[in-house]
């Protein structure tokens, strides 16, 4: 489906010109473009269009982080390490490389905070079903999770002496224990950080569990994310590549993202789940400059359906683009393909 988007050009990240003579060992005063500023209505637009039915854009971002997520400080010198620095109509950003938060990553904290308040952007966080190594112990807050049913490590249901539903704290160990209670276990584990670190959703990377584990987590995650859960308004998606989650999760995802890359002979097709859920991803690791995302914005399944979106798994490999002139210019083109602005 196309919409027209009533808001003026995006953002640009500030672009830095020098020039150095080759004789003159001094170097020459920098001329420096200041980011470009709009007005409360232009946000305003922003926000509610991407409130709207749109085909939406996806990144996978870890320009954010310090070298492989460690926690500290970092303070980027490049608005390319800036999450206020991604182009304005990306709708969902993927914290790769871990979460930010006001105590380990103060400034990508802020930009996080800033950018979804300002620009309507959603903050999901990266879980892994990738491989069974994983050792938690949930915390789960009563407060939260008193209207739902839980169990324990034995399946059976865990109440207070007032009947309040509580958790039995137990410590998991996935590689030792794939029971359903525990697979529940890390669903519910993966709920409560979402939640306490005020993130929008949770992206389950789906390449290494079976396909009915999957399901299992995707029922859990309902209870809290779905229609029917406490917050409704928190997404639930699914990545994939190669072997996709069974269609028995299509009730309880948002958005299926299917890891489109081109270098490794990937391409459109949702691969037997909804057109309108599955989102394709272009890996801008692979391919800086772009790839095969502005074909992948401009395809459409047919008839009366449209696809989900696309979007780019490392989208900060783009942002020194050359090919467009401008930052991000890969991405930036495929969000006006897939949704045309009225004015830019």
């Amino acid at each position: 489906m196309k919409i027209k988007i009533f808001f003026s050009g995006i953002i640009l990240a500030s672009v830095i010109l020098g020039t150095f003579s080759s004789c003159d060992t001094d170097s020459e005063a920098l001329n420096v473009q200041d980011l470009t500023t709009y007005d409360e209505q232009y946000y305003a637009n922003l926000r509610a269009f991407k409130k709207s039915d749109h085909e939406i854009s996806y990144v996978y971002y870890a320009g954010w982080a310090p070298i492989e997520g460690a926690t500290g400080y970092k303070d980027p010198a490049s608005w390319g390490e800036r999450i206020v620095g991604l182009p304005d109509s990306i709708d969902i950003v993927n914290l790769w490389m871990g979460v930010p938060t006001a105590d380990t990553h103060p400034i990508a904290y802020k930009d996080m905070i800033e950018t979804r308040e300002k620009k309507g952007t959603r903050f999901v966080m990266h879980a892994d079903a990738s491989n069974y190594r994983h050792k938690f112990k949930v915390a789960l807050r009563d407060s939260l999770y008193n209207q739902i049913e839980k169990v324990d490590s034995n399946g059976q249901v865990v109440k207070d002496s007032l009947g309040n539903v509580v958790y039995d704290s137990v410590y998991y160990d996935l590689s030792k224990d794939r029971s359903e209670a525990a697979i529940r276990a890390y669903a519910r584990y993966n709920c409560d950080v979402i939640i306490q670190d005020e993130l929008d959703g949770v992206d389950f990377d789906y390449e290494g569990w079976n396909s009915n584990d999957m399901y299992i987590v995707a029922n859990e995650c309902d209870k809290l994310f779905g229609p029917k859960g406490l917050f409704p308004e928190k997404l639930f998606i699914i990545d994939y590549f190669g072997g996709s989650p069974g269609t028995n999760c299509d009730p309880y995802v948002d958005y299926y993202i299917k890891q489109a890359y081109s270098a490794q002979g990937s391409g459109v097709g949702a691969g037997g789940h909804p057109d309108e859920k599955t989102v394709y991803c272009e890996s801008f690791g692979q391919q800086p400059t772009g790839g095969q995302i502005a074909a992948y914005a401009a395809w459409e399944p047919g008839g009366s359906k449209h696809k989900g979106g696309c979007g780019a798994y490392y989208v900060g490999r783009n942002y020194y683009n050359t090919s467009d002139g401008i930052p991000y210019g890969a991405i930036r083109r495929a969000i006006q393909i897939m949704n045309p602005a009225l004015n830019k």
